[in-house]
C-alpha cells in the first residue's frame, strides 16, 4: 500500500512540474469562490481479495469557497469505471463524492504554488455494472495533501493527492488528482493592505446648510365641475377629468374636505329633478371614494332645479345646468 500512496504522490508532483512554468498571478486570495473540473487516478489496497479491481481514472467536478487566507471548503465529485484485476468478470462503476476542509500556507509559496492540507469525508460507491446489482457503500476519510496556483486572476490549478482510508473495511486507497478552477467574487489580501495604508483624505469644510423652505399655510375655496347629459347619472370620459383633479387636489392636502352639489336643469317634474341631482352627486361621491379620498372628507348634497347658473330657455343654458359642482374648502400648507 506504501508503494501506491507514493505513486499518487509522485504524479501530482510531476503535475506540478509541468505547469509550474505558467503561474501567472500570486496567490494573494483572502476570499473567493470557485467551480471547475478534475481528472484524477484511485489505486485500490491489495488487501482487497474480492473483487480485486484494477487501478483506473476518475473525472468530475468540484465547487467550494476560500473564506480566509487560511482555510477553504470544497465539495467534489468524480466518477469513473474499472474491471475486475486478472479474471473476467463484469465492469464496475466508482464514484467518490467527498467534503473537505483545508489549512493554507498562505505566507509560504514555492514556484509560485500554496501548498495546503486538509481532511475529506464521504463515500465510496462501487456498483457492478450488471441489471439489478446493489451499489456498495464505504464511509471514507482522507488526509490530503496538495498545491495551488493562480494561472491568472480568475484562474486557478489546484493538484495534490489523498489516501481514501475506508472506515467499514479497514483499508486504504491512493488517489492523485489535478483540477481547473474558475474564481468568482475574488478579494485579494493586498487589496485591503493597500487600503489600509491609503493616506485619510482631508477632510472638507462643512458647507452651511441650505436654508429650509418656510411652510405657508393658508385657506382654499375652490370648485371643480363636471357636466351630465340630459337624464343622466353616470361618471364617462366626457365628465370624469375635473373630478379626478378634484380628488388629486384633496390626496395631496389632507386638511380639505368637498362638498359634492348635483343640479339639473328645469325640464322635468321638480321632484323627479331633485332626486336626479342627489343621484349626480353620489356618482361623484363613489369616484372620489375609488380614488382614495375618505368618505368622512366628503359631503353630498342635490339641489335639483333650483340653483341654475345659466338661462333655461335655451339649450346651451340647460346644458350648463346639469352639473355637479364640487366645492373644496379647508386648510392647505404650501412650501416657500
Amino acid at each position: 500500500m506504501r508503494m501506491k500512496l507514493l505513486s499518487a504522490c509522485i504524479i501530482a508532483t510531476s503535475a506540478f512540474g509541468t505547469t509550474s512554468a505558467f503561474a501567472a498571478a500570486p496567490n494573494t486570495l483572502e476570499r473567493a469562490g470557485y467551480i471547475g473540473g478534475q481528472g484524477a487516478r484511485l489505486w485500490y489496497d491489495d488487501k482487497i481479495s474480492s473483487p480485486r479491481l484494477d487501478d483506473h481514472a476518475l473525472y468530475g467536478g468540484q465547487i467550494g469557497y476560500r473564506f480566509s487566507p487560511r482555510w477553504s471548503t470544497e465539495l467534489s465529485y468524480v466518477e469513473g469505471d474499472t474491471e475486475r484485476r486478472g479474471t473476467a468478470g463484469p465492469d464496475y462503476d466508482i464514484a467518490l463524492p467527498l467534503i473537505s476542509g483545508r489549512f493554507h500556507f498562505s505566507e509560504s509559496s514555492f514556484l509560485g504554488f500554496e501548498p495546503y492540507a486538509g481532511l475529506a469525508a464521504g463515500e465510496m460507491w462501487v456498483e457492478a455494472d450488471v441489471s439489478g446489482s446493489d451499489k456498495h457503500r464505504e464511509t471514507v476519510a482522507a488526509p490530503e495533501l496538495g498545491m495551488q496556483a493562480r494561472l491568472f486572476r480568475n484562474l486557478m490549478l489546484d493538484i495534490g493527492a489523498r489516501a481514501p482510508y475506508s472506515v467499514d473495511n479497514d483499508r486504504w486507497h491512493g488517489q492523485a488528482y489535478a483540477g481547473l478552477n474558475l474564481l468568482f467574487g475574488v478579494r485579494e489580501r493586498g487589496q485591503q493592505e493597500v487600503a489600509q495604508l491609503e493616506p485619510t483624505p482631508r477632510a472638507e469644510p462643512t458647507p452651511p446648510p441650505a436654508p429650509q423652505p418656510q411652510v405657508v399655510r393658508r385657506q382654499v375655496n375652490e370648485t371643480h365641475t363636471a357636466q351630465f347629459a340630459f337624464d343622466d347619472a353616470t361618471i364617462s370620459a366626457s365628465n370624469r377629468a375635473d373630478l379626478v383633479s378634484a380628488a388629486r387636489f384633496m390626496k395631496q392636502n389632507p386638511s380639505t374636505t368637498v362638498t359634492l352639489e348635483g343640479h339639473t336643469c328645469s325640464i322635468g317634474p321638480e321632484e323627479y329633478n331633485q332626486y336626479l341631482s342627489e343621484r349626480r352627486a353620489e356618482a361623484a361621491r363613489q369616484l372620489l371614494v375609488n380614488d382614495g379620498i375618505e368618505s368622512s372628507r366628503i359631503t353630498v348634497v342635490g339641489k335639483g332645479e333650483r340653483e341654475p347658473v345659466a338661462d333655461n330657455d335655451t339649450r346651451e343654458g340647460r346644458e350648463k345646468n346639469r352639473r355637479v359642482e364640487a366645492i373644496i374648502s379647508g386648510t392647505v400648507e404650501e412650501k416657500r
